[in-house]
């Protein structure tokens, strides 16, 4: 309900201002509108990349659990609230530069960690490299489907990340036949 308020605000302030195409390429992840000015934001996710490369160890001990990682002298309370507050920075400036992008967040970290494990400071790169990588796959198809015409990348990642997290799903319960 929450969402449906905030949404028709930003509707309506849209109408107001004429920019309805700028919150549809936001709400759909597009590149389209991708343009000098706009995209050097990214590098404020870039120097994010860095400190939570640089606090890896502390999440990965914070991931053992809350008892655990007091008794080896984690600061539970800062380590949480820097990595969180690193996941709002990077999650909101790539919404406002690329749009929404689904799936990217929940897809990439679980295969990668299916396959090196679950040692952040040795995942991380591999998450932004295939992080980069689903994003250029994703981008390639929304251009190429429909040519000359394009499709939202938001859309085409939909798809591909969602039939993915079935795929966990059902590999993961057990469910699959």
């Amino acid at each position: 309900m929450l969402t449906g308020i905030i949404g028709a605000g930003v509707s309506a302030l849209a109408w107001k201002f004429q920019l309805q195409g700028t919150v549809a390429a936001w709400s759909t992840g597009d590149f389209s509108g991708i343009i000098k000015g706009r995209y050097e934001l990214l590098w404020i996710v870039a120097i994010t990349g860095i400190i939570a490369y640089l606090l890896a160890d502390a999440f990965t001990v914070l991931a053992l659990g809350d008892g655990l990682a007091a008794n080896l002298g984690l600061r539970l309370g800062q380590v949480r609230a820097a990595g969180l507050a690193i996941v709002a920075v990077v999650a909101g400036v790539t919404t406002v530069v690329a749009g929404a992008l689904p799936f990217l967040g929940l897809v990439v970290p679980n295969v990668v960690s299916l396959l090196v494990g679950d040692y952040l400071r040795r995942c991380l790169p591999f998450v932004a490299v295939g992080g980069a990588g689903f994003v250029l796959i994703a981008d390639i198809l929304a251009r190429t489907i429909v040519a000359p015409a394009e499709i939202p990348v938001g859309t085409v990642m939909g798809v591909l990340g969602g039939a993915v997290f079935v795929i966990f799903l059902l590999t993961r319960t057990g469910v699959r036949q």
